[in-house]
């Protein structure tokens, strides 16, 4: 790791580096920086991507004044709008394919000679993390920086699992021909750590043959702490809700059940943890799209009272049983007298409330009197608190729309990532990869392609339990 990372730090050209998921990525950044003689550029995809190579390099004590890091999208956009008459890009919040647009623009004005010596004063090299989720637009954007340092690109190709309107990046085609090989890191060390290191040497056979586009036949002995269970189709949904229902986690573990990346596999996924009555919650996309088809709706109506059932058709989606838990009235979007007999004496005050005033701080009050009513069961907890941020956003900044307070915190929630707190989730390849949690549960294993598998698998520490209706897997070509 230690020679690795000196290879890095003392890189003059166009590399690249092979890193696994869980052997050690962030740790040789850190270590590269300590290890450099100048300041080095740290780009990656995501905040929470940031948050955590910034909580390495405090751990491994490298000074601030030696590194920057961001993200792609952040330090390209700060670069186009400190030029404007150059880049001629002036959009600060840019949206869908404007990201494209930016990219293309600030490869562009990378080709400028005076935007090139500024950035070779600023900085001696550049990192780009988690290559495998760049898009072609990003890599032109990183060729053109390279022009101007030394580029080192780390990531994985099996971890490529996102699908963008902007062509993901190929490494036949975009790294390997152009970039150099300084090396690949070779020790799961996230095994190793979790005191499971032969599940981390399992993990590297399946990675070997996913490699080669090979099969992987599932069959005994497993290491310690893997379980498969191979079952006909017609029992599949019946052991995926017993093995999640009954899987058992000591305090201050995490579990993950994982489906694929497509929509209808998340949707299965939001309907498992309905079934499951909230013993597991399932997370959502980044792009909030549930929410902004919310926030459009209540916008939209026209009255307090449809506002109310739009609010309570969309708790229904985020808790189990509330329907039956309200009085009819209020159901219906209509002011309810209070009595003894009264169900849900504090909800219907607060939907009363609301009728009243149609704000969106009573909004939030009644949401949150809905997650404190017993007789509810949150099944999809990230839902319905990221509503209650956008509401309290807007009743914070009653002079903008609720629309652009939903935007706002979209851009908050962005910077700070994604907030894993409940202990037992539900979510596809697509939103947990990069996320580590002590236990995982591969659900319906044969529907997922080579990568999708390979994610998945490396996602728990502790334990991996599969449950499959084939023992040959992947079915498919990645």
């Amino acid at each position: 790791m230690n020679s690795l990372a000196r290879i890095l730090a003392q890189n003059e050209g166009n590399g690249y580096i092979i890193a696994p998921a869980g052997f050690g990525k962030t740790h040789l950044i850190a270590y590269a920086a300590l290890n450099s003689t100048g300041r080095a550029l740290i780009l990656t995809h995501t905040y929470a991507g940031v948050n955590a190579l910034q909580k390495k390099m405090r751990d491994v004590g490298v000074v601030t004044l030696r590194y920057q890091i961001d993200t792609i999208a952040s330090w390209a956009l700060r670069l186009c709008l400190s030029y404007p008459k150059t880049s001629g890009w002036t959009v600060e919040h840019p949206e869908g394919n404007q990201w494209t647009e930016l990219y293309d623009v600030c490869t562009k004005l990378l080709d400028h000679d005076f935007v090139g010596r500024i950035i070779r004063a600023s900085y001696r090299h550049f990192f780009v993390d988690e290559y495998q989720d760049c898009s072609k637009s990003q890599h032109s954007m990183v060729i053109g920086l390279a022009n101007w340092l030394p580029c080192c690109v780390l990531g994985d190709p099996l971890q490529g699992v996102f699908d963008f309107a902007d062509e993901p990046v190929c490494w036949e085609e975009d790294i390997y021909p152009s970039f150099v090989h300084l090396g690949k890191l070779n020790k799961p060390w996230r095994w190793h750590n979790a005191g499971t290191a032969e599940i981390g040497e399992w993990l590297c056979g399946i990675r070997d043959k996913l490699e080669k586009q090979e099969q992987i036949i599932l069959s005994p002995p497993y290491p310690e702490g893997v379980k498969v269970y191979c079952i006909d189709e017609e029992d599949k949904n019946i052991k995926q809700f017993s093995t999640c229902k009954y899987f058992d986690i000591k305090k201050g573990e995490k579990v993950i059940a994982i489906h694929g990346g497509s929509s209808e596999f998340k949707n299965k996924g939001h309907h498992l943890a309905r079934n499951l009555c909230g013993t597991f919650s399932s997370i959502e996309e980044i792009e909030g799209n549930a929410l902004f088809s919310f926030v459009k709706k209540i916008t939209n109506a026209r009255g307090s009272g449809t506002k109310l059932m739009h609010a309570i058709d969309f708790a229904a989606q985020c808790m189990a049983k509330l329907k039956t838990s309200l009085s009819a009235g209020t159901r219906r979007g209509e002011t309810v007298i209070i009595t003894k007999n009264t169900k849900c004496s504090t909800v219907t005050a607060a939907a009363n409330m609301y009728l009243k005033d149609p704000s969106s701080d009573n909004l939030k009050q009644f949401f949150l009197a809905l997650k404190k009513n017993p007789s509810v069961i949150p099944v999809r907890r990230d839902l319905l608190n990221r509503a209650i941020h956008v509401l309290t956003v807007h009743s914070q900044c009653p002079q903008i729309t609720l629309e652009e307070a939903a935007i706002k915190y979209q851009s908050i929630f962005r910077h700070g990532g994604r907030p894993i707190s409940y202990p037992k989730l539900i979510g596809t390849t697509l939103l947990v990869k990069g996320l580590e949690f002590d236990h995982v549960i591969v659900l319906d294993a044969a529907s997922l392609s080579a990568k999708e598998l390979y994610v998945a698998l490396t996602r728990g520490s502790k334990s991996i339990t599969i449950i499959t209706t084939s023992d040959t897997l992947p079915l498919g070509t990645s």
